[in-house]
């Protein structure tokens, strides 16, 4: 069974246009959820991607971050958190 490396990517949008971008980031395969939230950042992103040996998944992460997520229009600043131990519960 694969191993995915998660992450959750914070971004602060133009005022306005949130949506557009919530939209964009649905069509980058590693994005799993998109969310609209309040505070002081306007976007919540729930990305994924396969650990494999020649990239670990941190730094494919990295590179989904640099290179797919941040070019979207009106993204102002971006935030990743990638956590190093993780729980789920089942069912």
């Amino acid at each position: 069974m694969p191993q995915y490396q998660k992450a959750f990517v914070l971004l602060k949008i133009d005022p306005g246009h949130e949506t557009k971008v919530v939209d964009a980031l649905l069509k980058i395969p590693e994005v799993e959820e998109a969310h609209i939230v309040p505070g002081i950042y306007d976007v919540l992103a729930v990305i994924s991607s396969k650990k494999n040996v020649a990239l670990p998944g941190d730094e494919k992460i990295y590179w989904i971050v640099l290179e797919k997520i941040n070019k979207i229009k009106h993204i102002r600043d971006s935030q990743t958190l990638i956590p190093q131990y993780s729980k789920y519960k089942s069912g």
